[in-house]
């Protein structure tokens, strides 16, 4: 069978959905040696798909097919033509909530992560408002089989995007059990004050800085008022590219006299993150939404304890193994802070029960089980 995949809306790595497309990619040659699997990419980040794993062939196109409106139409016209150029039997889309066409000429299945913004007023300018909540679900109700990483996704591929129930299958995303472990966190806090200057006691939140999805603004007055509450000299660290409105972040952090003690280090390698989540005393993740959230999992799965919010997957993620708080309530999360940081039996038992939870959830059964609708595609 050779499989037809779009690379195309996956940030270079930089995102969730780009951490999805590499880990379930990446394994399908290992799990299926028979099937021939091409990936569509564009020129610059051809080199990047290469490194999810030597089986996968790699078709790239000029630069400016990754355009957002250039890519829209190179979906509708030119992949189709591609697809079926290289004879491809069936064509998987890793980020159908951004990118999808109207008739592949084959089997479809695409994986949609989230409808934030059906959650999150102005999340995008109206171009992208109109092609998400009025293009895309339409072609979503063309798919051959649609692919949802949460219950909380499901359910608005059903009741937004109006998709047929028995054409949904929930497959939970994973971590890399093999990479993020547990570990010397005294060496792990060591080392990540060697590498980004971050001082050993702090709070981390990982997430691109966009403003108001990720709800850094109300994280950084909850931890004021933290501050106040305990003197715990904690920083809080904000790991993360900068995105739409990450300058109202900063202009929080400049109101409340934070300078000293919220630290933006920026964009961080993958390769580091694993020591990064070691070393943080808590992990917290306020976002007013998500498909799934992956970096709870990374944590739990590094014996870091997690506070995050009520809302949407989130709740699907943790279980029982953190605390979850009100993300529109500064003083629910300021609460949240402080008994994580200040409670040590209940640390000690998160901890164990995030380890718990985290083995649930593996890239190898996700990657098994998308493949598998994958097969199951073109044989219906």
């Amino acid at each position: 069978m050779k499989i037809g995949i779009s690379g195309y809306a996956t940030d270079s790595g930089k995102s969730g959905i780009s951490q999805y497309a590499a880990n379930i990619i990446g394994r399908f040659p290992e799990i299926a040696p028979a099937h021939e699997f091409i990936v569509f990419i564009n020129e610059a980040d051809a080199d990047w798909v290469r490194t999810w794993h030597p089986r996968l062939e790699v078709v790239s196109f000029p630069d400016w097919t990754a355009h957002p409106v250039a890519n829209i139409f190179w979906h509708l016209v030119t992949f189709p033509r591609q697809l079926a150029h290289h004879g491809c039997d069936v064509v998987f889309l890793p980020a159908g909530n951004r990118r999808l066409g109207w008739n592949y000429g084959i089997p479809s299945v695409s994986t949609v992560h989230d409808f934030s913004q059906l959650h999150v007023p102005l999340k995008y300018d109206a171009f992208r408002m109109f092609y998400i909540m009025r293009v895309l679900p339409r072609m979503m109700r063309r798919l051959t089989h649609v692919i949802s990483v949460s219950e909380s996704t499901r359910r608005d591929l059903e009741s937004f995007a109006r998709v047929d129930p028995d054409r949904i299958t929930v497959i939970y995303n994973g971590a890399d059990l093999d990479r993020f472990i547990t570990r010397d966190r005294a060496a792990a806090k060591s080392a990540i004050t060697a590498e980004l200057g971050v001082p050993e006691n702090f709070v981390l939140y990982i997430s691109r800085l966009e403003h108001p999805g990720k709800n850094h603004v109300r994280l950084i007055e909850a931890f004021s008022r933290f501050k106040r509450e305990t003197g715990l000299p904690h920083k809080l660290v904000l790991v993360g590219s900068r995105w739409s409105g990450a300058e109202l972040i900063e202009e929080k952090v400049e109101e409340l006299g934070l300078k000293d003690d919220v630290i933006f280090p920026g964009f961080v390698p993958n390769d580091t993150l694993p020591e990064l989540y070691a070393a943080a005393d808590a992990l917290v993740f306020p976002s007013l939404f998500e498909g799934f959230g992956i970096p709870v999992l990374e944590a739990m799965a590094c014996g870091t304890p997690v506070c995050a919010s009520n809302v949407s997957s989130i709740p699907e993620v943790v279980g029982d193994a953190g605390l979850l708080f009100d993300p529109l309530d500064t003083e629910s999360i300021a609460n949240s802070l402080s008994r994580i940081l200040t409670d040590q039996p209940l640390r000690e038992r998160l901890i164990e029960a995030g380890l718990t939870q985290a083995s649930r959830f593996t890239w190898d059964k996700a990657a098994s089980a998308v493949l598998q609708k994958i097969e199951q595609a073109v044989v219906k």
